[in-house]
């Protein structure tokens, strides 16, 4: 029973493709049409294609510039059967002589096997009178995949299991690390946000507190500023280097505090000293001169200056180490005059 089936399969098969070799012998894939000058070409890029191949459907028209001819209206498909899956707009191209050649392109597909006969193709020439140029019928064959029958039937294969590349997982394992990367920076950021303290903290400055101070009260003196009419920037200047020398010296937050506040925090750390009243006096006078549009006398900012001076150079801070080579140096002397 198996070998009469694939007999009669061979035979069939063998009568398609018998058709398909006449029909592509008795038909030409090129149709053709010419009247009083018009020349109308239709051609395939042949006649016999697989099922769900594409070719070109091509449809040219040479013509007198002045005349108009209107090229055959398509839907989706050329005949039953055969679907059109693209068009394109029409291209004029000038030749001699004042002829005109107007291409139309249609890509087309079937997917039943099959002889089918493209009608004639009908072109409107409008002049004087309307007429109609047709073509000659073109045959399309499609056929089928050809089957080896004599081959038997396989188990379908399944995927093969390879294992995991580098490459596959190196996307993954990035995109990790950076998803932990940037949660680690939240909880850093609000933990210090927390704490009221700075995302990064500043470094202190390598010259001890008093040096920087001091350079910056004799750049002070030799800008000159309130013998220029700056009294405001000289006072506001001379605050913010003392204010600045007061954090780095006693570990304080004076920035943003007020005059009372200042004060009230220096004798915190040093009780009863003589250059709180001298503090007292720079910081007062400066807020006259910077709210209150008081403009101190010529002595007064002198004043205020000098007292800057005292005030650092009073407060100076004795390393540890050098205080031990005192002691050192003194014990020494004392021991030598003891002898």
């Amino acid at each position: 029973m198996a070998n009469q089936i694939k007999k009669h399969i061979n035979f069939l098969t063998k009568a398609f493709a018998i058709t398909l070799v006449l029909a592509s012998v008795l038909f030409s894939h090129n149709s053709f049409a010419q009247n009083d000058g018009e020349i109308i070409r239709v051609k395939l890029d042949t006649n016999v294609i697989v099922i769900g191949d594409q070719i070109n459907l091509q449809l040219s028209v040479e013509q007198s510039k002045e005349l108009k001819i209107g090229f055959p209206v398509f839907s989706d498909s050329i005949v039953n059967g055969v679907e059109i899956i693209k068009q394109t707009p029409q291209d004029t191209t000038a030749l001699e002589n004042g002829v005109i050649k107007v291409d139309k392109n249609y890509t087309i597909t079937s997917f039943d096997a099959g002889v089918y006969k493209l009608k004639p193709f009908e072109f409107q020439v409008f002049d004087n009178v309307t007429r109609v140029l047709r073509t000659d019928t073109l045959l399309l064959g499609v056929k089928t995949m050809q089957i080896d029958t004599t081959k038997g039937n396989f188990d379908i294969v399944m995927p093969i299991q390879t294992p995991v590349s580098f490459a596959e997982i190196a996307p993954w394992l990035l995109g990790g690390l950076l998803v932990l990367a940037l949660i680690v920076f939240l909880i850093w950021y609000f933990r210090f946000r927390q704490k009221d303290e700075p995302l990064f903290a500043i470094s202190k400055p390598i010259e001890p507190a008093h040096v920087i101070a001091l350079k910056k009260l004799d750049e002070i003196k030799q800008q000159k500023l309130w013998q220029g009419g700056k009294v405001k920037q000289f006072h506001s200047d001379l605050t913010d280097t003392i204010r600045t020398y007061l954090d780095e010296r006693y570990n304080m937050s004076t920035q943003e505090s007020t005059t009372d506040e200042i004060l009230q925090a220096v004798k915190s750390v040093e009780v009863n000293n003589k250059w709180h009243a001298n503090l007292r006096e720079i910081l007062e006078r400066a807020d006259l001169a910077k709210f209150a549009k008081f403009q101190p006398l010529p002595n007064e900012n002198e004043q205020s200056l000098k007292y800057a001076y005292q005030i650092i150079e009073s407060t100076i801070l004795v390393e540890k180490k050098e205080e031990k080579k005192e002691e050192e140096s003194e014990q020494e002397n004392k021991s030598e005059d003891n002898k």
